[in-house]
């Protein structure tokens, strides 16, 4: 029996680690805001370019025998979560892309991998506090004391269900043989795809981007539940939204490098996800410190607030609502769009901070689209390589199609009347402009051509790029 490739057998057996506390947006979310990105980001329209008339709901099959550990960690979910396959290993290739969303972190370490902190260019660090650590040892808290940079895993080789391993399935999904092993290995390629979504959608939340690993160790239950414990916004935003309240994804403008989507410089959207959450909004454990306010004057106060920082951004305005301020209730900071950044209060001379869920809340509802746009343009951008093909005195001519490509190489492949494939031609490529020719390959007889190109982008950048035509 030909088994699964070695992408899944390493996967599925990660897969079956042993659970840790949470680490993530929690899986409703998660898929919740891949499936809004599939449908902003163009997957239906990108899967009938390849042939399959069904789009998302093209049924794709993994044989359960080729892949025991996965499917044992798919069988951990309910079939009613919509991306758990049935008996035969068959589901939808939108189910697909969502199961390896929800699976991204089910392997505690893969999980320590899903941060980035945007001021500081690292990944996850334990809390290094005494009082963090002792509760952490106490409790029995599993956390690894440091992890790989979110932009970092999603591109790593030592990644599974990172980009080296979709460009790969991805690959084979149209170089195959037959129909069976190319739905097999596209099956591969949309949950490596849901994956990588996983770990970008990870760095909207507030605290993956702060370096506020504290958060994570926060009381979740009540005290017959003491080892349930994570990011008390996360499980906010489960609670309220779920999977199916996730709104439409928000317009995020494309961008040419693949870390780019994760980190990077830009104003609003047009930075990295991690910038965009980080300087926005403040996390449970980096709000401002408490400070000493009562003799300052109103020229003073600025800096008095810019010292409390435990970072840079978000700044607080110069000039504060101190008489509001003096109220039980405190009065609340609210960013330019009237999304509550947090609530202060000035008691006894002394400034403080703080979050309820309320205003988590609010906070949540503007970052869920706008995560989920990130996701739709990284899902744009996976699927960007396409060819124009043609048959011109009986060979096949390819060009590129929307986009410049570097190196790699051209394959034309024939397919015949029982869908099955086979290599008429090869071709070495060095540089082609948006249009221009990519190489042309003499046929014989057929249904159809299928050209592959796998190499780098004008950019440099990893790509698959596919056309088809049919045969006179």
């Amino acid at each position: 029996m030909k088994r699964w490739p070695a992408l899944f057998l390493v996967a599925s057996l990660a897969l079956g680690a042993r659970p840790a506390p949470a680490h993530a947006w929690e899986t409703s979310t998660h898929v919740g805001m891949a499936e809004q990105a599939a449908l902003a980001g163009g997957l239906d329209a990108w899967l009938r370019a390849l042939g399959l008339r069904g789009g998302l709901f093209e049924p794709l099959t993994i044989p359960p025998a080729d892949a025991p550990e996965l499917f044992a960690a798919l069988a951990n979910h309910s079939a009613i979560d919509g991306f758990v396959p049935d008996l035969r290993g068959q589901q939808a290739a939108l189910a697909w892309l969502l199961a390896g969303a929800a699976l991204a972190d089910a392997n505690p370490t893969w999980a320590a991998n899903h941060f980035y902190d945007a001021d500081r260019k690292v990944g996850w660090r334990a809390p290094t506090g005494l009082v963090d650590r002792a509760r952490a040892k106490v409790e029995g808290v599993a956390a690894a004391r440091a992890g790989v940079a979110a932009p970092d895993w999603a591109a790593s080789g030592d990644n599974p269900l990172g980009l080296p391993g979709f460009i790969d399935q991805y690959d084979k999904a149209i170089r195959a043989a037959t129909p069976g092993e190319r739905g097999r290995h596209l099956a591969g390629a949309l949950v490596a795809a849901g994956a990588m979504l996983h770990v970008l959608g990870d760095l909207g939340s507030p605290s993956r981007t702060r370096g506020d690993s504290a958060a994570f160790f926060d009381p979740l239950g009540d005290a017959a539940f003491a080892g349930d414990r994570g990011s008390r916004f996360e499980r906010l935003v489960a609670i309220g939204w779920g999977r199916l309240g996730v709104p439409a994804a928000a317009d995020v403008p494309a961008r040419t490098h693949f870390r780019d989507f994760f980190t990077g410089a830009g104003t609003g959207t047009t930075g990295g996800l991690a910038e965009w959450s980080a300087h926005r909004f403040f996390s449970e454990h980096t709000l401002p410190r408490a400070s000493e306010v009562g003799r300052a004057t109103r020229t003073q106060l600025p800096a008095v607030i810019a010292r409390s920082l435990v970072r840079p951004q978000p700044t607080p305005p110069r000039l504060l609502s101190m008489v509001v301020a003096t109220q039980p209730q405190g009065t609340t900071l609210r960013d330019a769009t009237g999304v509550c950044l947090a609530h202060y209060r000035k008691d006894r001379g002394v400034l403080s901070w703080w979050l309820d869920d309320s205003c988590e809340l609010d906070q949540a509802a503007a970052i869920l689209p706008v995560a989920a746009g990130y996701q739709a343009a990284l899902l744009r951008w996976l699927g960007r390589g396409q060819l124009a093909v043609s048959v011109v005195d009986g060979a096949v001519q390819v060009r590129a199609r929307g986009s410049a490509l570097g190196a790699g190489e051209l394959t034309v492949l024939t397919e015949d009347g029982r869908g099955v494939r086979a290599a008429a031609g090869t071709a070495k490529v060095t540089t082609v402009a948006d249009g221009a020719l990519v190489g042309a390959v003499q046929v014989g007889a057929g249904r159809s051509a299928v050209a592959v190109f796998r190499g780098v982008d004008a950019a440099g950048e990893p790509i698959v790029a596919v056309g088809a035509v049919e045969l006179p």
